[in-house]
């Protein structure tokens, strides 16, 4: 029996994206996002964390057309490790969000349905779980724009 691997998140692009043919003759597109997290640094300065976003085929086309820097969006993925040789010939190692479905987000997506103080918790009950996939629920209702975009390229 296969675990889940399942990652929503919501952020906004930090670089447009790009996208590169593999020697097998696949698309990938690809770019870096941030997502706030719900803390602040005793600055003032708000947290973030940034993820590289892998995204292929014709999901990975429409995010090279549309995904620009300060792009906000919902993406749903996997979350995965992965490693390479480096130039030095140590080896490095990365997590990246490999997309499966991305969705053009507005901020009402998030906007009433999220208690900070429950999100800043170290532990979250039944409620507070049940508004993060309240929030997912919405976004697929609403739809993918890059799903529809896909889909009428077709």
């Amino acid at each position: 029996m296969a675990d889940l691997n399942f990652i929503a998140l919501t952020g906004k692009a930090t670089k447009n994206a790009t996208t590169r043919q593999k020697a097998s003759g696949q698309i990938k597109a690809e770019f870096s996002f941030e997502v706030d997290r719900p803390f602040f640094r005793s600055t003032g300065e708000p947290v973030s964390d940034l993820f590289l976003i892998d995204v292929w085929g014709d999901l990975g086309r429409w995010t090279a057309e549309h995904v620009k820097e300060g792009t906000r969006l919902i993406v749903f993925g996997t979350l995965n490790k992965e490693s390479y040789i480096t130039r030095g010939g140590g080896r490095e190692h990365l997590t990246v969000v490999k997309a499966k479905h991305i969705r053009l987000m507005d901020d009402d997506l998030v906007t009433g349905h999220v208690d900070m103080d429950d999100i800043r918790r170290d532990d979250w009950d039944h409620e507070t779980l049940a508004a993060q996939v309240d929030i997912i629920d919405s976004a697929l209702e609403a739809g993918s724009v890059s799903e529809i975009a896909v889909q009428g390229e077709s």
